[in-house]
């Protein structure tokens, strides 16, 4: 099973496993399904109008522009990649932006239409982190994404109504600081088969000197983990 490392802004190195070829093959072959029944419903449109108009170029521009828009505004997924559990991830962390995602449509010439995808994956084959030519111009990769619920995706944790709050600079994380602190810890936990809690991993130890720094805290109470989490209390707590 193979990896890749993806950092966050804290520089905290977050391994994801890499999307094989026969998933990215399936979500391109899903998107396909999706296009194929817009571009149906367009010629039935077109076929009831008696001739094209120049509004039904809204039928066209979605077919054109699918993926572009879809992995900018849907985060890293087309509806295709949604199935099969799939999404595109910047390698330092970063947001996708409208360049990253420009460049990956338009290098799709190159990859996926002019020899039928073989230039995809023959680049994806010989890449260490599973790259195509657009993943390569953009420092992007596709990676496996695991199942959430609502409340798993976002940075929610349940605090008591007489939570208090333990760290006043708290005040000063942003909503990505927080999600860093729950995929950090969720992460930690799902590696962990001790059957203990880990309390000092590396991966805490690096976010909270990172956090630390950040919010001027001198002295913390009790473990790393326990850090991290009294501040996402209290962040929560703070944004109701």
């Amino acid at each position: 099973m193979e990896y890749v490392s993806v950092s966050t802004t804290q520089n905290i190195d977050l391994e994801y496993r890499m999307a094989g070829i026969g998933d990215r093959i399936l979500a391109f072959g899903f998107d396909l399904l999706v296009l194929s029944s817009w571009a149906i419903l367009w010629l039935i449109v077109f076929s009831q109008t008696g001739g094209l108009q120049l509004w039904q170029i809204i039928f066209v521009l979605p077919i054109m522009f699918y993926s572009l828009l879809s992995e900018l505004f849907l985060n890293g997924q087309t509806f295709g990649k949604m199935v099969l559990k799939i999404r595109v991830a910047k390698l330092d962390g970063s947001e996708l932006t409208l360049g990253t995602c420009l460049i990956r449509w338009i290098m799709r010439i190159i990859d996926i239409w002019l020899l039928s995808g073989a230039v995809a994956v023959l680049a994806i084959l010989v890449s260490n982190k599973s790259q195509r030519l657009g993943d390569l111009a953009t420092g992007t990769s596709v990676v496996k994404t695991s199942h959430k619920n609502l409340f798993e995706e976002t940075t929610y944790i349940e605090v008591p109504k007489d939570y208090t709050t333990v760290y006043p600079q708290s005040s000063r994380l942003s909503d990505e600081d927080a999600a860093t602190i729950k995929e950090v810890l969720n992460f930690v936990e799902a590696k962990n088969d001790t059957g203990t809690d880990v309390e000092y991993h590396p991966m805490q130890l690096k976010l909270q000197n990172a956090l630390k720094q950040k919010l001027e805290i001198r002295d913390i109470n009790g473990s790393a983990k326990t850090f991290l989490e009294d501040l996402l209390k209290d962040f929560n707590h703070l944004h109701r």
